[in-house]
């Protein structure tokens, strides 16, 4: 990714007669357990009835940090694309991102306890980004050895003092994470993938490399012609980003929402004396809307994602350790969103594998339910996305052959 790096690091007992009893049974268990709210607001079970997936759907993720051998997805996740050039340690940008983002979309669901994707019987198709040398984070690690109480001030002059060489790291990242995942979104559509997720920000803004900017223009263009989408998060800065590559008929560009179908924002204090607001990013490119809070999702389950003694992003060796197969995401932020749209279209595809990019991008917006103002707005998009409708919609469309 080259965005901005934002941490995102978080029964009723009855008692009483048979007689009462028969009469005040207790409400059934969420079958679903802690995806229910997810669910219901989506309408994912309505859906399920017309489709689960089609295996044969690919969807490629282009991420950090896939677990290929947990057991919810096992077998879901096929090793693919490798970005050259950098490391790829068990992870780089986050504890297990690709795995999480892997799960809201194809996580099985075929064991007690398990956790199941929107699209569990659709297949992932992985692109590992890894990692050059992260002189911005090596260089705050040796400020807190030097002082472990450091603030934002003492990073900052630090950062003032590394000037040149942050410079020059900044330019070598933008090239290592752009250029490769031009190549990326090739080697996916070359490989067979319906639809590709990106959960990480894409901004011209972000990218002040002409050539670069150039070379994943091309990318999306050539997945485009290909009739492959691309699903973009819309990140995570509160602000209004419009500048996202490729074209709105063809990209969608997904925003997150509370479980009310508020648009997602929130206060953060990442660091003592650094207080940030996060919230979903708006603009005339927004597509839809999707959930983003209280999310069930994988983590890794081997305890070599957890610590590392030496990397290219400095040691890492967490407190908070491995405690199970999953977590919830208070807030998911963009990047669970994303995932969310991403499923939905792999179902589309799953049958009505005919239908072109367009149709399906127009598809997924006509099924959203509007949740701003009336119609699109700049905050919302389209809405926010609801499966049912959408499935049934797309079962509908009818495919229109040009006249010969």
């Amino acid at each position: 990714m080259f965005h901005r790096l934002t941490i995102l690091l978080v029964a009723i007992l009855l008692l009483g007669a048979s007689a009462y009893a028969a009469e005040k049974q207790p409400p059934a268990q969420a079958p679903y357990g802690k995806q229910q709210a997810l669910f219901d607001r989506l309408k994912v079970v309505e859906a399920w009835q017309i489709t689960k997936g089609d295996p044969k759907v690919l969807i490629g993720v282009i991420d950090n940090g896939f677990d290929f051998y947990h057991p919810d997805l096992r077998g879901q996740l096929v090793p693919g694309y490798y970005y050259p050039g950098g490391y790829h340690t068990q992870d780089c940008m986050g504890i297990g991102h690709g795995t999480m983002v892997s799960s809201i979309m194809v996580a099985k669901g075929d064991r007690p306890g398990a956790m199941v994707g929107l699209a569990p019987q659709c297949r992932v198709l992985t692109a590992s980004q890894g990692t050059i040398e992260h002189a911005l984070l090596k260089l705050k690690q040796r400020v807190l050895e030097k002082n472990p109480k450091a603030n934002m001030a003492d990073a900052q002059k630090a950062m003032k003092e590394h000037a040149k060489e942050l410079e020059v790291f900044g330019r070598e990242w933008v090239r290592f994470q752009a250029g490769n995942a031009a190549d990326a979104i090739r080697y996916l559509v070359d490989h067979g993938v319906k639809v590709i997720n990106f959960s990480g920000g894409m901004t011209r803004s972000l990218c002040p490399l002409p050539d670069v900017w150039q070379k994943l223009e091309d990318a999306f263009a050539y997945a485009a012609r290909k009739n492959v989408i691309i699903v973009l998060g819309a990140g995570n800065n509160a602000a209004q980003w419009e500048d996202y590559p490729g074209q709105s008929d063809t990209v969608i560009v997904v925003g997150a929402t509370w479980l009310n179908d508020t648009r997602w924002e929130e206060d953060l204090e990442p660091a003592p004396g650094m207080k940030i607001k996060q919230g979903s990013n708006y603009g005339k490119r927004l597509t839809v809307m999707a959930p983003a809070e209280k999310m069930l999702v994988c983590v890794p389950h081997d305890p070599r994602f957890y610590t590392i003694d030496d990397g290219p992003m400095g040691p890492m060796n967490l407190k908070d350790q491995f405690k199970g197969d999953h977590e919830v995401q208070p807030s998911g932020a963009t990047s669970c969103a994303a995932p969310v749209a991403t499923s939905l279209v792999a179902l589309i595809y799953s049958i009505r594998p005919e239908l072109d990019a367009k149709s399906v991008v127009e598809i997924v917006k006509q099924g959203c339910d509007d949740i701003g103002e009336k119609g699109y707005d700049v905050y919302t998009g389209y809405g926010r996305v609801n499966f049912g409708k959408t499935l049934r919609l797309a079962q509908a469309r009818k495919v229109v052959k040009p006249k010969p």
